[in-house]
């Protein structure tokens, strides 16, 4: 006796639900508004006060009005600060910005003269300096950053001239200075390394 086996599948009731998704835009015909200017509409106003108490050493004081969280930087490629004052400002021409917190910006030029005659003691070191340093230290090479042509330098920099040729006697590089010049340095330090001693 021959008994068939089959095998298959039957399929019942299966059903396929097929949802096709348009999208819809809505065309708007009214125009985006432009960003909104943050700073229009203000008035910053700044105030920049040089104030010399010596030659060559001088400071700006600086304030700004017209909105609020200011921050301050000296000359365009200066670093913005929190506070408005700048020390140890040589004379000449400066340009002040001031930026609020919306980062609007300001700027104002001011002047520093130049006051005072030079003392006898800064006289002798700028003459030593202008012999033994300039060559390094002009305004065309400026080792370090240094520019001894300009007066105000030497006045500014004197911790460093001192450490370098009279404590450490490493400058300048052709060798140490003699005893005699290292004393005029110290002579005019001790008698407070000002333009006017």
């Amino acid at each position: 006796m021959n008994k068939r086996m089959s095998t298959g599948i039957k399929i019942i009731g299966f059903s396929f639900v097929i949802t096709n998704f348009i999208a819809c835009s809505k065309s708007d015909t009214t125009p985006t508004p432009p960003p909104t200017d943050l700073c229009a509409g203000k008035t910053i106003v700044i105030n920049a006060t040089p104030t010399t108490t010596e030659p060559c050493i001088a400071a700006i004081d600086v304030t700004a009005t017209g909105s609020t969280n200011f921050s301050y930087k000296l000359n365009s490629g200066g670093t913005y600060q929190a506070s408005g004052k700048f020390t140890n400002v040589t004379p000449g021409n400066y340009t002040v910005f001031a930026k609020d917190g919306d980062g609007c910006e300001k700027s104002v030029d001011v002047t520093i003269a130049s006051s005072g005659s030079a003392g006898a003691l800064f006289t002798s070191v700028k003459n030593l300096v202008a012999a033994r340093c300039q060559s390094c230290h002009n305004n065309t090479i400026a080792n370090g950053g240094m520019n001894f042509q300009v007066e105000c330098n030497i006045v500014i920099n004197k911790d460093r001239i001192k450490i370098r040729a009279v404590d450490e006697a490493t400058m300048p590089q052709t060798g140490p200075l003699p005893q005699a010049e290292k004393d005029i340095i110290t002579n005019w330090i001790n008698a407070g390394g000002k333009y006017s001693n």
